[in-house]
């Protein structure tokens, strides 16, 4: 849609190089030291559209991003099956955090919008999305009230946008395969061998996961992947994790 406007990850430098930065991953960049969520806000305000689609990772949006801004948006939550990130992300950063797994922080802003907020929410599987492109993202726009167009599942391959000088780890590497392609893809099952450090993070995710997933309007699950019951430990909505 020529009047969409994207926004692509605007709080990411606040939580790699800003002053109140949560990580040291990518080094200092000096000229964003000052660079913090209010920062991060002004960027989305300024861009012009009569839709505009700001597209964040939860965890670099949770401890900048105001009530005011998640008031004023429609408010999705896009989930993906663990194993499935683990596969990708395992390659291009082998040290990461549990936080910057993102399901721990996928789900403080997920209880932050919908139980303390009190926001509508949609959330949307992966899995089922890649395989059923059109019929879940026609629901989507549905919620949106946006015109549903086919025309929204292609495009042509290119750099999502100019990436600055210090964005080549944090941003460039992590696009490669998006910037090359020109559709949706559909899933492809591949075998990840779990690390023995990581299976803790995994275990948390997965329930994470399973309690989002039953959250996903049922058309838009009927492909989502299956998942056993994990007894390990038992989530309590109000309270959190108990073993």
């Amino acid at each position: 849609m020529t009047d969409t406007v994207i926004v692509h990850e605007p709080f990411t430098d606040c939580y790699y190089f800003g002053d109140a930065r949560r990580s040291t991953r990518y080094g200092e960049v000096k000229r964003l030291r000052s660079f913090t969520g209010s920062s991060a806000e002004s960027m989305i305000q300024q861009a012009r559209g009569s839709i505009v689609f700001v597209k964040e990772l939860a965890f670099q949006g949770l401890h900048y991003v105001s009530d005011r801004l998640l008031r004023s948006a429609r408010n999705t939550f896009l989930i993906r099956h663990p194993v499935e990130v683990y596969s990708s992300l395992l390659s291009l950063k082998p040290d990461f955090s549990e936080e910057e797994f993102g399901f721990t922080a996928l789900w403080e802003m997920y209880t932050r919008v919908s139980h303390e907020l009190k926001l509508p929410t949609l959330v949307v599987e992966s899995h089922a999305f890649r395989r059923r492109p059109a019929a879940v993202l026609s629901r989507y726009c549905g919620w949106l009230n946006v015109h549903f167009e086919p025309a929204m599942l292609s495009w042509e391959p290119g750099p999502i946008r100019q990436w600055a000088a210090h964005e080549g780890e944090s941003q460039a590497k992590w696009h490669a395969a998006l910037e090359a392609s020109c559709r949706i893809e559909p899933p492809q099952s591949r075998r990840t061998e779990i690390r023995p450090e990581h299976a803790p993070i995994i275990e948390r995710a997965m329930r994470i996961y399973r309690i989002l997933s039953d959250r996903v309007e049922p058309a838009n699950a009927a492909t989502a992947l299956s998942l056993k019951d994990d007894e390990a430990c038992e989530f309590d909505e109000e309270r959190g994790w108990r073993t």
